[in-house]
């Protein structure tokens, strides 16, 4: 078996810390109910992150600042996660992970539970970089923790499970936290999320065995992971194609309005059908992501790339447009998936320090994706602009995942030096 074959073949291949028991006692039963508790604490997190967007008018009326003021309290919160993912997950290495992630909710509970009663903007953007700071954490470790808990034969169904959360808070999350938030005040939406977060703490809790630290706990990590040069292909593939979504997807909405014809009513609808077809995407992932984790992404860069660019010819078409929104949706479900599968098969011993990596190439994505595309959709060029930069982007993610595969066989065929006689 060459190289590269082990390097992207499943489960088979997962980290050792990956394979660690959680030790005795622990039924398969609780082992994945605590893999459902990590799913929905995926859920809470993504569901916080994003739930200022729909209720941004309402939330600067609030704190009385204006809309684009507002909309910093999504791009901060990506921005914080994405500096301090790695240096803080490196730094808690060796505490034990039932109890750091008790610590990351207690953080994510207190930090909603400020932004309910915040009265002014500084207030309420203090809460969020509280919550910020746990979300970079959490999402480094969690799927790591998740392969855990699991037999090995089940480490990518539990890393889907996990990741499933992401698809989840698109389908459900965002839009009931907007309806919450619309009928009961912005104030109630973050309280309802907290109450979330507090559900998964009792879980973890209940659920989660004791589970020793495996990382080093020291920030020199860092440099260790950054030295494998698959890793930094995996990181660079990630930020590629999630700055290219986050640019298009943050303005679905003027796009549809505005090129597609779409009435506003419905925009909701199909966002609702964007993340139904993720969500189903997600667990069709799960399953093939097992066979090949080179292949999926392949596959998911190939349809992302090509709806992204059919959608910037043909958007004017509603049913070319719904067609190829579901399309974008069930790829784009895959990715979170292969991505943080080919992350952890790559970290043999550095799991989380690796992990922390992709989740703050994952979150700086947010930043600058949502960052350009709003620059995009102001300029002349407008709404349809944002789907040719964003196909163009993940055609880069897609072209970086080919040739690196490809420098890896030629490195594996090429013959050993042999020795010479002193």
């Amino acid at each position: 078996m060459t190289q590269s074959s082990s390097t992207l073949t499943p489960d088979r291949q997962r980290p050792e810390a990956a394979a660690a028991s959680p030790g005795p006692g622990t039924s398969p039963v609780r082992a994945w109910l605590a893999v459902i508790a990590l799913s929905l604490g995926t859920f809470s997190f993504v569901t916080t992150e994003t739930l200022p967007i729909g209720l941004l008018p309402s939330i600067g009326a609030g704190v009385d600042v204006s809309v684009g003021t507002a909309g910093f309290l999504v791009t901060g919160f990506a921005a914080v996660a994405a500096i301090t993912a790695a240096p803080l997950t490196t730094l808690c290495g060796r505490i034990d992970r039932k109890w750091l992630l008790a610590g990351l909710l207690v953080m994510y509970v207190a930090g909603n539970l400020l932004a309910t009663v915040a009265s002014s903007y500084g207030a309420l953007l203090s809460a969020r970089v509280l919550v910020a700071l746990a979300h970079g954490v959490f999402w480094s470790i969690a799927a790591a923790i998740a392969v855990r808990l699991v037999p090995e034969r089940h480490a990518v169904r539990a890393t889907a499970l996990v990741l499933g959360g992401i698809s989840l808070a698109s389908v459900l999350g965002v839009p009931l936290g907007t309806m919450i938030g619309q009928r009961s005040g912005w104030h109630t939406a973050f309280a309802a999320v907290a109450a979330i977060g507090f559900v998964v703490l009792v879980a973890v809790l209940f659920l989660l065995p004791n589970l020793p630290a495996q990382g080093s706990g020291s920030l020199a990590a860092l440099p260790r992971v950054l030295r494998n040069g698959r890793l930094r292909v995996a990181v660079a593939v990630t930020a590629l194609v999630m700055i290219g979504h986050f640019l298009a997807f943050t303005y679905i909405a003027p796009y549809l309005e505005q090129i597609t014809g779409i009435s506003e009513g419905m925009v909701g609808v199909l966002l609702l059908v964007f993340g139904a077809a993720g969500f189903a995407g997600n667990f069709v992932a799960g399953a093939v992501v097992g066979r090949s984790v080179h292949g999926t992404l392949t596959g998911a860069l190939v349809l992302m790339t090509v709806s992204l660019a059919l959608l910037w010819a043909f958007g004017d078409s509603r049913p070319a447009a719904i067609t190829l929104l579901v399309v974008w949706g069930l790829a784009f479900a895959a990715l979170p998936v292969g991505l943080q599968t080919w992350v952890l098969q790559l970290a043999k011993e550095e799991s989380d320090a690796a992990s922390s990596l992709y989740v703050a190439a994952f979150n700086g994505a947010i930043a600058v994706g949502s960052l350009a595309g709003g620059l995009l959709v102001d300029s002349a060029a407008g709404p349809r602009a944002v789907t040719a930069v964003a196909a163009a982007l993940t055609a880069c993610a897609l072209l970086t995942l080919l040739l690196s595969a490809r420098g890896t066989r030629t490195r594996d065929r090429a013959p050993s030096p042999t020795p010479t006689k002193a």
